[in-house]
């Protein structure tokens, strides 16, 4: 399966902290992952609140199930997407051994 870097910008400077509480995060979790198929899904999720940056590694057969499943996430608006690039994954711990 293809695997697909998507980046995102957020703004956290203008954030209500009670939405990063964890029972805000939790609904917004479940609803991502009911937008989720076996095919299309977020596998990691790596984020540099500093720099308002947050870059999601995805499996998907194309970035067009990305964009579909986004659509399914009532919380998108929340998180724009800046980009959707092919990608590959360098496992920098196994070339070490």
């Amino acid at each position: 399966m293809a695997k697909f870097l998507v980046l995102h910008t957020i703004d956290l400077s203008t954030a209500d902290a009670a939405e990063y509480s964890t029972e805000a995060q939790m609904a917004k979790v479940n609803d991502s992952l009911a937008a989720y198929t076996a095919e299309t899904h977020c596998i990691e999720s790596w984020v540099a609140a500093g720099a308002g940056k947050i870059a999601c590694l995805w499996e998907a057969p194309t970035d067009q199930a990305i964009i579909d499943a986004f659509a399914k996430i009532p919380h998108r608006k929340q998180l724009p997407v800046d980009g959707i690039y092919p990608a590959m994954v360098i496992d920098w711990r196994e070339m070490k051994k």
